[in-house]
């Protein structure tokens, strides 16, 4: 079983320059081999005097077993036997909507990107199985390229990245590895229940497969393969498409979306919502968007509201993804005294940034509020000052954004209008340094 050894240090090669590798650790057999592989790969590192990232088992507990405090325990004793640290997390299952699977998985995936920095990887144990299902689930779901793309090696993970080292290896190679090794694993009777999906692929369907195609397995992982070119391929399109009729600010031109076929209509609009809020819109939504927001009126302030506290929403023909305004809960009223060179954080809200490099030159004591009603000011290079209210109706700014910009105050006096314009007065001079502000609202 030595043989198993080296494609996996090859495949975990470009990782060892991680600080830390974090092992998404169950207590299950698929887990517990990969805590043997990298438990292994130090052992030879640290005889031949190399370096290795430091190690640390990750174990959630989901509470949903009888013996879940049992195999946290078992865990435990399991990394203190092979020197590697571990961080048991206890989480609770709740929400509507959803089966217990894919809300045991957002939980579990939540503690992951709380834990795994920037400087570090988590692994996961994910083999050429697992693919398949995947695969079949979300075929089974009517998914497209991006879903039928199955899981990838590798992806972003919060600050991190998480990778996938044993997704070309088949359960039946991890199993024989187990046995050959004496590795202990915990044994969850929910993995043979047939009510769960995955469960009834894998024990009623995937053996009847493998009588008439015993390599559907690896049929079915080059399938992923294709589809995640496809998708990759498709994504570099639109992201161009969604580039060339964007503004600056980010929002999408409509009345340039309104010249393209609806095929492409409803990919940009997904792609868009996809680049913006990490959302994967589904078929139906991405028709009633187009709906709402290219059939509408010229006139009409069209919401589209997702389950997260997001929106889409448009104004004068230019679409945005926005957090709903609802849930921005701060004080209006504030009067934030700032220094003007550290990040300004506005709790509830957003951070107001500055870097050298711009035009906003700070005279006097700097402090950001918000607007309050009938404030006036003059924007650099004009001649005189006008109703803060007007100019943001000019500027196109959507309303719900308007009560949200921070306006920094120098001595009393309105000096720049969040990052937008800046006031006559404070505009740096000619090989004077100035500032660049930027500000952002958080999601």
């Amino acid at each position: 079983m030595t043989e198993l050894l080296s494609p996996i240090s090859a495949t975990l090669a470009p990782y060892l320059a991680c600080q830390r590798w974090y092992i998404a650790y169950s207590g299950g057999l698929d887990s517990h081999v990969l805590l043997h592989f990298v438990w292994r790969l130090r052992q030879e590192a640290l005889r031949a005097g190399k370096p290795f990232p430091e190690l640390c088992a990750i174990h959630v507990n989901h509470q949903l077993q009888a013996d879940s405090l049992h195999w946290a325990a078992h865990c435990a004793s399991t990394c203190n036997e092979y020197g590697i640290a571990i961080d048991v997390r206890a989480v609770s299952i709740e929400g509507r909507g959803q089966g217990v699977e894919s809300l045991a998985r957002a939980a579990r995936y939540k503690v992951f990107e709380d834990i795994v920095d920037e400087r570090s990887v988590l692994l996961m144990a994910h083999h050429q199985d697992d693919q398949a299902e995947t695969f079949l689930l979300r075929l089974m779901r009517g998914a497209g390229a991006a879903g039928l793309a199955a899981m990838p090696v590798s992806r972003p993970l919060g600050r991190a990245m998480l990778f996938r080292p044993l997704l070309n290896m088949a359960r039946s190679q991890l199993e024989a590895y187990a046995a050959y090794h004496c590795l202990e694993s915990i044994d969850d009777p929910s993995n043979r229940d047939p009510q769960y999906r995955r469960n009834f692929l894998r024990h009623r369907v995937m053996p009847v497969l493998a009588e008439v195609w015993p390599a559907y397995r690896h049929s079915i992982a080059r399938a992923a393969e294709l589809q995640a070119e496809t998708n990759n391929l498709l994504s570099a399109y639109l992201s161009a498409d969604v580039t060339a009729i964007s503004d600056a600010d980010g929002s999408l031109d409509l009345k340039a979306l309104m010249k393209f076929d609806a095929l492409r209509q409803r990919a940009v609009l997904r792609h868009y919502v996809l680049q913006h809020l990490e959302i994967r819109l589904d078929r139906a939504q991405s028709e009633e968007l187009v709906g709402q927001f290219l059939h509408s009126s010229p006139d009409s302030q069209p919401v589209f509201e997702l389950n997260n506290g997001m929106t889409i929403r448009s104004f004068r023909g230019r679409l945005s993804c926005e957090r709903d305004p609802a849930e921005y809960v701060f004080d209006r009223g504030l009067v934030r005294d700032w220094d003007g060179r550290q990040a300004c954080l506005i709790s509830g809200l957003g951070r107001l940034s500055v870097k050298a490099g711009g035009e906003f030159v700070p005279r006097g004591k700097i402090t950001v509020r918000f607007r309050s009603g009938g404030e006036r000011c003059r924007i650099a290079g004009h001649a005189h000052s006008r109703p803060l209210k007007k100019l943001l109706q000019e500027w196109s700014v959507p309303p719900w954004k308007r009560e949200v910009l921070p306006l920094i105050y120098c001595d009393d006096e309105i000096a720049a209008i969040a990052d937008i314009a800046i006031c006559e007065g404070f505009q740096a001079a000619f090989g004077e340094p100035g500032l660049s502000l930027r500000w952002l609202l958080s999601r």
